[in-house]
């Protein structure tokens, strides 16, 4: 493999490990609220509302061969409105960051480290991810490449252990909900898709781009194929009433798991090494793409100087929600406004624009 490329396998790995992140622990009772049984149909269509923007940003380096994303914005936008999408796209990873560390420390402490202060598992957790996220990207490829088979691994293993303990009558009745409960789903899983948009930065070190869309497409098909197996197994497993009461299902149904007479009766400690692994695959790259914008908007040569000055700004923001609900009220739905910007209207305008400047040159 030639330096500082990457292949494109890595690149579906890469999708795959930093989306499902994201959503996967709270996503199923999330939905449930909203659409009940059919919580289904909003995963899905959440997942392929995702599709065309996968294959705009594919389009955008075809368009403009040869040229990296932040080439590419100042050729084809406004310097201004290129360095305005820049900002909204460094605050919205820092609030992202923020958040997800959030969740992360809160998951921590309800399950296994619930007598360690909050502030340690944060700290713990920001010196870790500064050390992948000051790596070249082809590192954070790697890393990828091994968290990806866990991830695989795990649901299978979540499968396995709960068809005992399944109930498919609870997965009914189905097609019940109304076209505003649908509405109102789709958008409450959108935010579970982010993350797709790092695509934007690897796209242009990939070394085969030929293949990158399918690669692309491939990982994002995985991630709603999980998404709706892990649905499927909580609701047959708790019932609609019962998920959703559950603030994390995907966690709670391998809690109530019990294998009397195995080496491990309790599988807390092995969900728990999962998740720290898919939430490092998650917010390791995020920090490394908060450092690369914030290098382009310094002009520095190198991002890994911004690695260590971001943390005790995510640390502070991580730290303000005194309870699990004000991060959901307050910093959960502030990286959901911005998410629909920084995954959706961002990549739409710089396609369009590209599209715009390669026809008026060719005339």
């Amino acid at each position: 493999m030639q330096r500082n490329k990457i292949s494109n396998r890595q690149i579906k790995a890469l999708i795959i490990t930093i989306v499902v992140g994201i959503g996967i622990l709270s996503l199923p009772s999330d939905v449930a609220m909203i659409m009940e049984n059919d919580g289904w149909i909003g995963i899905l269509i959440g997942g392929l509302i995702t599709i065309p923007f996968i294959i705009m940003i594919d389009k955008l380096f075809k368009l403009q061969p040869g040229k990296n994303f932040f080439q590419l914005g100042k050729e084809i936008l406004n310097p201004i409105v290129f360095q305005v999408f820049l900002i909204i796209e460094v605050l919205y990873i820092i609030l992202l960051l923020s958040y997800a560390n959030r969740v992360f420390v809160d998951v921590m402490k309800a399950y296994l480290l619930e007598t360690t202060p909050t502030e340690i598992i944060l700290m713990t957790m920001l010196i870790a991810i500064s050390y992948i996220a000051r790596s070249p990207i082809e590192v954070i490829a790697r890393m990828a490449v091994i968290i990806y088979p866990i991830i695989i691994i795990f649901i299978i293993f979540l499968i396995l252990i709960n068809i005992p303990n399944m109930d498919i009558t609870n997965i009914y009745p189905m097609f019940q909900v109304g076209y505003k409960e649908i509405l109102k789903g789709i958008i409450a899983s959108l935010f579970s898709y982010s993350g797709y948009e790092f695509m934007l930065l690897v796209l242009p070190q990939a070394e085969d781009n030929k293949k990158t869309l399918n690669y692309s497409l491939n990982g994002m098909f995985v991630v709603i194929a999980i998404y709706l197996i892990v649905f499927f197994i909580s609701l047959s497993q708790y019932g609609i009433h019962q998920l959703k009461r559950e603030i994390w299902p995907t966690i709670a149904i391998v809690k109530e798991v019990d294998l009397p007479g195995y080496f491990l009766e309790n599988l807390d400690g092995i969900v728990m090494a999962v998740w720290v692994m898919v939430i490092y695959g998650t917010i390791g790259p995020y920090l490394y793409s908060a450092g690369t914008i914030l290098s382009h908007i310094f002009q520095t040569k190198v991002h890994d100087i911004f690695i260590l000055p971001l943390l005790p700004i995510i640390y502070i923001i991580a730290l303000l929600p005194r309870n699990l609900v004000e991060t959901e009220e307050y910093l959960g739905k502030t990286v959901s406004y911005f998410s629909i910007v920084a995954i959706f209207i961002i990549p739409a305008i710089m396609f369009i624009s590209a599209y715009i400047y390669n026809r008026r040159n060719s005339l």
